[in-house]
């Protein structure tokens, strides 16, 4: 009887003291400030034309994104966004005379995976903020784009006609205070997301502004500069950019311009003006127009498109919408069904 006492007195003891032995010998996990972020986009949606033009009709995917972020802390952060896009095209071969001549040749798929962005930014003091990699254009992708909210119906002018690359390999530092500007400058390959440097090794260099003095507006200038060499023919390739928006609780409008001289040191030049308004009905329902006007592009020579739409919003990041596109000066009449889904 009196060893089983002592086991039991033995056992109670025991057990009174490993949680303790245990909290002084286990130290706390320490608050991770680390925060990791996946993001998908899919974009897909059906048409029907009101036209001869073939095909008339049919269903599409225009964005299937998906993305990954590291914010190691507030002042280290990680990107890396894969996109499917039509990254091939019809191959044209010409007589001396400009005639076409047949040629066969294997097109490859209409959704090919690239890399979209891959960008290693470093914010070193409260407003200067360093970025390399592949980066996305300031030129339109990282104002103009989120301001219209509707790229799931349809690009922004200057990304539609081909304008301007989404995204390029290089480096860029950036001052920005939220109350009142940000002002960025950038080197870069100058040769979009699909390619390498090319053996002329010339770099674009780029300059962007924001300015947020005004309550609801905003004020965007961006500028590109590819320096002349012979083997260019001496041809200075400039790129300008201008946005304005103004954005209150239900409504925003935008307007904006660009303008490229010597487009692939071409003796040429190309322009666009775009204008749009959103207005939200209720938290769910949204109409939006927009106005493209397009003076020579690697698309359209010349045109006009005017888009009319309304947006239904049933869940958090579902977006459905049915919309209207009238086409000059071809007369193409498009009614679409978009769908957006963020995740």
């Amino acid at each position: 009887m009196y060893n089983f006492t002592k086991v039991i007195l033995f056992s109670l003891l025991l057990s009174i003291s490993l949680p303790i032995f245990a909290q002084d010998t286990i130290p706390e996990p320490k608050a991770d400030q680390s925060l990791h972020h996946l993001f998908a986009n899919i974009f897909t949606g059906g048409y029907y034309g009101f036209h001869s033009q073939k095909p008339n009709s049919g269903f599409e995917i225009s964005t299937a994104l998906i993305g990954y972020q590291f914010k190691k802390s507030d002042k280290l952060k990680f990107t890396l966004i894969y996109d499917v896009t039509h990254t091939t095209s019809n191959i044209h071969v010409l007589d001396t005379a400009g005639n076409n001549l047949p040629v066969s040749f294997v097109k490859g798929s209409e959704y090919t995976a690239f890399l979209k962005m891959a960008e290693l930014k470093w914010t070193f003091t409260k407003h200067l903020s360093f970025s390399a990699g592949q980066l996305l254009n300031e030129q339109y992708l990282t104002v103009q784009d989120k301001f219209w909210g509707h790229r799931y119906v349809l690009t922004t002018m200057q990304e539609l006609y081909r304008m301007a690359n989404p995204a390029d390999f290089g480096m860029r530092i950036e001052y920005k205070n939220k109350e009142t500007f940000a002002i960025s400058l950038g080197a870069n390959n100058g040769n979009g997301p699909f390619y390498h440097q090319d053996s002329l090794s010339v770099i674009e260099y780029t300059s962007n502004l924001e300015i947020y003095l005004i309550d609801h507006l905003l004020l965007k200038a961006y500028t590109a500069l590819t320096p002349a060499t012979f083997e260019t023919t001496n041809n200075l390739k400039t790129s300008f950019s201008g946005f304005i928006a103004y954005q209150q609780k239900s409504y925003k409008i935008g307007i904006e311009y660009s303008y490229t001289n010597h487009p692939s040191f071409l003796s040429t030049e190309f322009s666009g003006v775009s204008a749009f308004v959103s207005v939200d009905i209720n938290s769910k329902i949204n109409l939006f127009t927009r106005y493209d006007y397009v003076d020579n592009s690697p698309i359209v020579k010349y045109g006009n498109m005017a888009l009319l739409g309304i947006q239904y919003q049933p869940e958090k990041n579902l977006f459905l919408s049915l919309n209207y596109r009238y086409w000059l000066p071809n007369q193409v009449h498009q009614l679409y069904f978009n769908i957006g889904a963020k995740f």
